[in-house]
């Protein structure tokens, strides 16, 4: 019955000695989490309108403060989209943030559109859970390039063969994948239009 309270005591001394560290790297590094998520949005959105990426954090939040503006979401559209201006003001096009399965897990992407919602911008992976060397690949340049000015809905071809206008590179051995990308691609084709305000 003594050991009792010199176990709890010791149980939560080591406890504490193990959690207070990572408490405290935990709150020193919160901010700067939260700086580089909002730069590595504001990237992506900038890489779906067609617009050339500036190198630097500041570079990049000056111009998508200067190109972008965040369109909050309502009912018959949770999610923010993005209205894309030219450098003299002109509305360019859209991007929206979509979500949707991928094989180990959930696929979000940007997707730009021009102005009339019927071309793409471009494409790019905010985050995704694929096979590393396989389904992760569609965050490799060539296969978000191959989106600029195609227009959906897509169907996929052999990677490495000529496409048209509806279609994209499949990745070789990640056919699952590039059907999950196919499928958030189409359903975003469809309800943009209806997401614009």
């Amino acid at each position: 019955m003594k050991q009792r309270p010199f176990t709890i005591v010791f149980t939560l001394a080591v406890t504490a000695g193990f959690v207070a560290p990572i408490t405290l790297a935990y709150l020193l590094t919160k901010p700067i989490v939260a700086l580089n998520e909002e730069v590595f949005l504001k990237r992506s959105i900038l890489f779906a309108a067609d617009i050339p990426v500036p190198a630097g954090n500041e570079a990049i939040v000056a111009a998508f403060a200067k190109r972008a503006e965040e369109v909050p979401g309502e009912d018959a559209a949770p999610s923010p989209y993005y209205r894309i201006r030219s450098e003299a003001g002109k509305l360019e096009g859209y991007v929206f943030v979509r979500m949707g399965p991928g094989l180990w897990g959930e696929i979000t992407a940007t997707v730009g559109f021009d102005a009339s919602l019927e071309r793409l911008t471009g494409v790019d992976f905010l985050s995704q859970s694929e096979t590393p060397g396989l389904g992760a690949r569609i965050t490799e340049s060539w296969f978000r390039e191959q989106f600029r000015g195609k227009r959906g809905p897509f169907t996929t071809v052999p990677e490495g063969e000529p496409s048209q206008e509806n279609q994209f590179d499949a990745i070789t051995g990640a056919t699952l994948t590039s059907n999950y990308v196919k499928s958030i691609l189409n359903d975003t084709v469809v309800e943009a239009p209806g997401l614009v305000k």
